[in-house]
């Protein structure tokens, strides 16, 4: 079984790669221009990546060395956060897939959580990784640019 400890680890981890993902998810979400109605196949990691690059460009008057390598950097880690995603997929269905009337059931689930906690750290660690490499390639005045996007977006208004 897992002690505190390692479950509060785990949900600093965890609420990291989240958020991580969260602010990839809405920097994408921004870049994207609609597709034609006739395009049905889904991108590749280069398009996307290849788009993410000129996006930010334009957004951080990138010069086109820069840009190129935004591109290169967004490919590689790209796929590299693409394939630790697929494992924690692969290990959230294994978990959904168990039943407590199933034998072992806590001991499989205690397995499963401590290795879905060890790719969730990796991913975390990739998506920092990503983050330090891309902020060494812009100029201080192109990363509080990048910070501070979509912070001047107002408020929506609050629920009663």
């Amino acid at each position: 079984m897992m002690n505190r400890r390692k479950v509060g680890m785990l949900s600093v981890v965890g609420l990291s790669a989240a958020i991580m993902a969260a602010t990839a998810t809405n920097v994408l979400a921004d870049t994207q221009s609609p597709l034609p109605k006739a395009h049905s196949a889904a991108p590749s990691t280069e398009q996307i990546a290849d788009s993410m690059a000129s996006d930010m460009a334009k957004k951080l008057h990138l010069n086109a060395a820069t840009e190129k390598k935004v591109a290169k950097l967004f490919k590689t880690d790209g796929e590299d956060i693409r394939q630790l995603q697929m494992k924690l997929s692969e290990k959230r269905h294994e978990l959904n897939s168990l039943s407590p009337n199933d034998k072992g059931y806590m001991k499989k689930v205690d397995k499963l959580a401590s290795e879905s906690g060890n790719i969730t750290e990796k991913l975390t660690i990739e998506y920092a990784k990503s983050r330090a490499d891309l902020y060494a390639l812009l100029t201080p005045k192109q990363i509080d640019t990048l910070e501070n996007y979509g912070k001047q977006a107002p408020k929506a208004p609050k629920e009663s």
